[in-house]
């Protein structure tokens, strides 16, 4: 008997959602609304979360050293020792500069007096010198078995321009009061600076001696984003901020961080980001409202046929029961058609915006619940006294 009667409130339920189908579709349309309007909204933060994290990792922050003041950056005059330390080979001295900078870049030059005219360029890099840019026009060739990571050893090595290099791979400089010496040949620059020699930078001038020069220009790159205040402050434990207050003593020397298009960037996403965050909850208060009120409205009109249910000895829960099972059956097909149109407009969906569509239609079931309590709560001979 039971079962019998399960089966007839179960056709009683679905007669009434055929019957009242505008209303079904009210309330399918809003729950699908909910859920996709919080799937896209996930999406748009699995974004955002994305550009923050590739902006991090793939932003390079350069770092341009000067003198004290900021005003040149290209006639330092610094010791060679200051590029050491951001090389990471003055570790020993409790300097740990290379734990928070990378893409050393440094220049110095020097006159030879053999070959004549000639000038002698240590670089660490080959974009340590702008003349050797490809925009530039220049175009630098490196013989069999030697790369440009050659130029960061101690080897006596050297590029040469094209009319410079010799039948037997070696060219011989000298400068004043120092023994001339034989370096290897290992590539050649085309269109770049003439009569000018390229050696490593930290190549010593005779075998196992190095001395120390004076540095024209040097740059960096911050070697971790995410550290990036952490990484200013320690740099600037060996530099100072150029200021025009500062003085110029030969010993100290700035170093300009230019980061202002990445924390302009960074402050853009996370301002996104923050605004996506906020507008979730949101969401969800108004999807629980509307939830309540449409669910309010599409049942209110069923107050009679409660209380005739009422009168034949059914109880109130069973009632809420069935209003709720409805409900339930309307707010996942509003759930599926709301997932089918995030697939149809994003192509692909995240785990997390699936889930958030869930809670979204959850908590439009909580408003439903609510909306259906207070209408099935009411009393049988108020119920009865209910017009068509």
């Amino acid at each position: 008997m039971t079962q019998k009667t399960g089966h007839t409130l179960a056709g009683v339920t679905l007669i009434a959602l055929i019957r009242r189908w505008v209303a079904s579709l009210l309330l399918i349309a809003v729950a699908a609304t909910g859920a996709f309007s919080a799937m896209v909204l996930q999406n748009l933060t699995i974004r955002q979360e994305n550009a923050l994290s590739n902006t991090i990792a793939n932003t390079t922050i350069s770092c341009t050293v000067t003198d004290a003041k900021g005003t040149d950056s290209g006639n330092l005059q610094m010791f060679s020792a200051f590029v050491e330390m951001l090389e990471g080979k003055r570790r020993l001295r409790g300097c740990y500069l290379d734990d928070y900078v990378k893409n050393v870049r440094a220049k110095a030059e020097m006159p030879l007096e053999k070959p004549a005219g000639a000038t002698l360029r240590r670089i660490l890099s080959i974009d340590s010198d702008p003349a050797l840019s490809q925009v530039e026009g220049a175009s630098v060739l490196f013989f069999d078995n030697w790369t440009e990571e050659s130029l960061r050893g101690l080897e006596q090595i050297c590029l040469v321009p094209s009319d410079m290099v010799t039948e037997d791979g070696y060219i011989t400089i000298s400068v004043d009061m120092e023994e001339p010496v034989r370096l290897q040949i290992i590539g050649t620059v085309t269109n770049g600076p003439s009569n000018v020699i390229y050696c490593p930078y930290f190549m010593p001038w005779i075998d196992g001696i190095s001395v120390a020069f004076l540095t024209d220009s040097c740059s960096f790159d911050i070697r971790n984003n995410q550290n990036l205040e952490e990484s200013k402050d320690y740099i600037y434990e060996w530099f100072v901020q150029p200021n025009l207050s500062n003085q110029i003593d030969g010993m100290t020397f700035g170093v300009l961080v230019h980061d202002e298009t990445y924390q302009k960037n960074i402050s853009e996403i996370q301002s996104n980001l923050s605004m996506l965050r906020l507008l979730l909850p949101i969401l969800l208060v108004i999807c629980g409202c509307i939830g309540f009120f449409a669910s309010f409205l599409a049942t209110r009109g069923r107050t009679k046929e409660f209380a005739v249910m009422r009168c034949i000895g059914i109880q109130q829960s069973k009632i809420f029961g069935l209003v709720m099972a409805e409900l339930t059956v309307l707010a996942f097909l509003g759930l599926f058609l709301g997932i089918a149109s995030g697939i149809l407009l994003e192509g692909e969906i995240q785990t997390s915006a699936l889930l958030n569509a869930a809670l979204m239609t959850g908590i439009f079931l909580l408003g439903s619940a609510i909306a259906a309590l207070r209408i099935t709560s009411v009393n049988v001979m108020t119920l009865m006294k209910v017009e068509d």
